[in-house]
């Protein structure tokens, strides 16, 4: 080999190394742009030395705005290409800040999968939340309510309740007073419609569908939705072929006539015994004409519980649509002391549910509809 053509090769080699960083700063460059990153972006992308990140992942529209900003921080670039961008202006802020309280990737990616901008400001605003993912991850979280479940879970009595209780609890309103600013109800004539001392009928509300009941089943006469009815006398008429007699002492009420009944219980029982056994005016099932208080045989309503057609009823009502309203050790849920003789149509479906894992409609409501 002769000695030019040994220095061409020196000279070659030599422009090689010299080329090659051009030749590779080059090729990232084409590579961060042919992922859309913006001029100015894949300037700080350089600076600091993370295009390799950078190019390993999808474009990301949350980082672009971060490292075209004044907040980008190099220790949070994995959170920044992980967060979906939802033209919320202030999401480099917010993550920075959660980061500085001390979320990790995980649970910022779960906060901003559950949450609204102005409810991440609201945590951004707390010290670090424990346990929060357990809040989000579980189904029926309402992100609305996270305020609520926080402070419903620092009370000292319910420390020690599962983030599942809490988050249900909220949601049927148990962390109110009773009749404390109820919901007014949007959907009255729904048969499945939950009236209860959180939530309200409008004032101008009539029901809607009412049939009478065969006499043969009722005290006097009465009336119901017509799906209620012609399931309770069905109910009633497959009762009586096995002996078992099943009436009607109380179905469908106006406002007025409730407003008369309360007024009197409060009259004649003192406002206490009242608030556990009627409802006020535009909070009681009756007034939709969905329930309905029955007795067995020919014995006072107050004594269905002693009664065989009872013990049908508790076995049975469900599959044609009924369930006892007001049951047993439920009373912190329903507002309501124990009442046998009362009865609410939901349909089989929900009412097999309730009867199969022994909850209240209130539950039912919160876990299933009120999402």
């Amino acid at each position: 080999m002769t000695k030019n053509k040994i220095k061409i090769k020196k000279y070659i080699l030599i422009l090689t190394m010299l080329l090659l960083p051009i030749i590779c700063l080059n090729f990232s460059d084409i590579k961060l742009k042919k992922l859309n990153y913006s001029n100015e972006a894949i300037r700080v992308i350089k600076n600091n030395n993370i295009e390799n990140k950078v190019i390993n992942n999808n474009y990301s529209k949350t980082l672009e705005i971060a490292l075209t900003s004044n907040e980008f921080k190099k220790d949070n670039i994995d959170i920044y290409l992980n967060i979906k961008y939802n033209n919320n202006t202030n999401v480099i802020n917010q993550i920075n800040n959660l980061k500085d309280i001390g979320y990790n990737k995980d649970e910022i990616s779960k906060i901003y999968e559950k949450l609204e901008s102005n409810q991440i400001d609201f945590i951004t605003n707390y010290t670090y939340i424990e346990n929060l993912k357990s809040y989000l991850d579980y189904k029926i979280f309402k992100p609305e309510n996270l305020e609520r479940y926080i402070n419903y879970k620092n009370i000292e009595n319910n420390i020690n309740l599962s983030y599942k209780d809490i988050i249900l609890n909220v949601n049927m309103d148990l962390d109110k007073a009773f009749y404390d600013n109820p919901n007014i109800i949007k959907n009255p004539d729904d048969l499945l419609v939950l009236v209860n001392k959180y939530n309200r009928l409008p004032d101008n509300y009539e029901a809607k569908d009412l049939e009478q009941i065969d006499n043969r089943f009722t005290v006097s006469k009465m009336y119901l939705n017509k799906t209620a009815k012609n399931a309770f006398e069905e109910m009633c008429s497959d009762a009586k072929s096995i002996n078992l007699i099943i009436t009607a002492i109380s179905t469908y009420r106006t406002k007025d006539y409730q407003k008369k009944l309360y007024d009197k219980y409060i009259e004649t029982k003192g406002i206490e015994y009242a608030e556990k056994y009627s409802a006020r005016p535009r909070h009681s099932e009756h007034e939709t004409g969905l329930a309905i208080d029955v007795r067995g045989g020919l014995s006072s309503y107050t004594l269905f519980e002693n009664t065989e057609e009872y013990k049908w009823i508790k076995q049975n009502a469900h599959t044609y649509g009924f369930i006892i309203r007001y049951e047993k050790n439920k009373e912190s849920i329903t507002g309501y002391n124990y009442e046998s003789w009362h009865l609410r149509y939901v349909g089989n479906e929900v009412a097999s549910y309730i009867h199969k894992h022994k909850i209240t409609f209130e539950e039912y409501h919160a876990i299933f509809l009120n999402n």
